[in-house]
């Protein structure tokens, strides 16, 4: 049999306790941590909307530069009124119907009646390319002329002439391919690719010379500056 002896040294050793310093370690562990999974709830709960960048006058114009893209926490009835980050290209040359606030929200009653086809127009795409329609530089909604030229190839002569005086573009294209290989998180960072079409609202006599131009000549067009805007009543 063996036997303990408890010596007085051993009877009077206090207990060990915890190092203060290793508590308040794993409290800021876990307030850390704690933090992290909250702010992640609270970040993917947020949801991309537009908000204008300044103040905005009713009847003004839109352009990409007039918005910017905020991450807000809604309710999806919240979110069907507002206008989503992706709307951000499609709104360039829209107009809205009410003044708009800097840094408000945009909700779609805000818009002015989307741009459409007259009863007497049809709707016509043309190819073209930065080098032959501004540089990309149209919004739907620009006003353009569109001019064709033709090749004499035996006299080594072009010349152009006018195609359409004035008309409405209706949609522009881009190269989807370039967007869709971009990194940037930021929809309103994304950038788009080089355009490849432009869509014009015209008449159907219009559509036609349009569309015979195209066949003999090169397309090109031009931006033409907005028509005045009459004085409101």
């Amino acid at each position: 049999m063996v036997v303990a002896t408890l010596t007085s040294a051993r009877a009077l050793r206090r207990p060990r306790r915890a190092d203060p310093r290793a508590l308040i370690g794993v409290f800021l562990t876990l307030a850390a941590l704690a933090g992290s999974v909250a702010f992640w709830v609270s970040a993917s709960d947020a949801r991309p909307v537009l908000v204008a960048t300044h103040d905005l006058p009713a009847g003004a114009t839109l352009r990409t530069s007039d918005l910017s893209v905020a991450y807000v926490r809604m309710d999806d009835e919240l979110y069907r009124a507002a206008l989503p980050s992706d709307m951000l290209d499609t709104l360039a040359g829209r107009e809205i119907g009410e003044p708009i606030h800097a840094r408000q929200l945009l909700a779609r009653a805000q818009l002015a009646e989307q741009l459409g086809l007259a009863p007497d127009q049809v709707a016509i795409t043309i190819p073209a390319r930065p080098d032959s329609a501004v540089d990309g530089r149209l919004h739907a909604g620009d006003t353009v002329q569109v001019l064709v030229t033709i090749a004499d190839k035996s006299r080594n002569e072009a010349h152009a002439r006018p195609v359409l005086e004035r008309a409405r573009v209706f949609e522009v294209g881009h190269d989807q391919t370039f967007a869709s290989s971009s990194l940037a998180s930021d929809p309103a960072e994304t950038p788009r690719g080089p355009i490849t079409s432009v869509t014009l609202a015209v008449t159907p006599d219009q559509a036609r010379q349009l569309a015979e131009a195209r066949r003999i000549g090169e397309l090109d067009v031009l931006l033409l500056p907005p028509p005045p805007r009459q004085a409101r009543p």
